[in-house]
């Protein structure tokens, strides 16, 4: 007990906002962490390191929607959609990026992961 009770306590040292929302209030903070590009982009990668893809993809959704023209945040949105089995949408998300954005194994690591079968 004393050991979860040190994790929780260091993760609210490190995440300044809540990993879920269970309260109006909560969901509000959760919103308004995608108003700062980068912090919205570090709230998503913790959802997803945690599994939840719908939950990452949705607050890159809304910091894309303050920030369009932010590469990371696409490039992830891009890569979790192909988690979630959206090839399509993820490859289509690729489309929208330049690859000389990026490092050389980033991109062949996204492009590894939002593989579309032929006839797609």
């Amino acid at each position: 007990m004393k050991l979860f009770c040190t994790l929780a306590a260091a993760s609210a040292l490190i995440l300044p906002f809540p990993v879920a929302a269970d309260t109006l209030e909560e969901l509000d903070v959760l919103a308004e962490t995608a108003v700062n590009e980068e912090a919205g982009i570090l709230l998503a990668q913790e959802q997803a390191s945690r599994g939840e893809f719908l939950e990452a993809i949705g607050t890159l959704e809304r910091v894309l929607a303050l920030h369009p023209k932010s590469q990371s945040a696409r490039l992830l949105h891009a890569v979790y959609l192909c988690r979630i089995d959206d090839q399509p949408g993820g490859a289509a998300e690729l489309k929208k990026l330049k690859k000389k954005q990026f490092p050389e194994d980033l991109w062949a690591q996204a492009q590894s992961i939002c593989t579309v079968p032929e006839g797609n």
